[in-house]
């Protein structure tokens, strides 16, 4: 059940993304709200999965190498972002959304 929420959020995170934008949040407002929710339903699922027995060692050695560079990242993402203009967050995040939505639509054409 986790995993199928998860998977719907996840889905829809990049739905919501021009809601975001249209919405007026800076862009470290939406940076933060998109990290949040990725940071509560990762809780959640491994939560679960240590609860069902579906983690072992190796994933959970997996899991703390994927969160350290997700720290990593993070932190060299705070860095840039006060770097770049609203404006080119704006155009950026915009253009990435359109590539996506191509290579999706590629995808589910081949």
């Amino acid at each position: 059940v986790i995993s199928a929420i998860g998977t719907l959020i996840g889905a829809g995170g990049p739905l919501l993304n021009p809601f975001y934008l249209n919405l007026g949040l800076s862009k470290e407002a939406l940076i933060a709200t998109k990290t949040a929710n990725s940071f509560f339903m990762g809780l959640a699922q491994i939560g679960s999965y240590t609860y069902f027995g579906l983690m072992s060692t190796v994933e959970w050695h997996q899991a703390l190498a994927l969160g350290i560079g997700i720290s990593a990242g993070n932190y060299l993402g705070k860095k840039v972002l006060h770097k770049v203009s609203d404006l080119s967050f704006r155009k950026w995040a915009i253009a990435f959304m359109v590539i996506s939505g191509l290579m999706l639509i590629g995808q589910a054409i081949g």
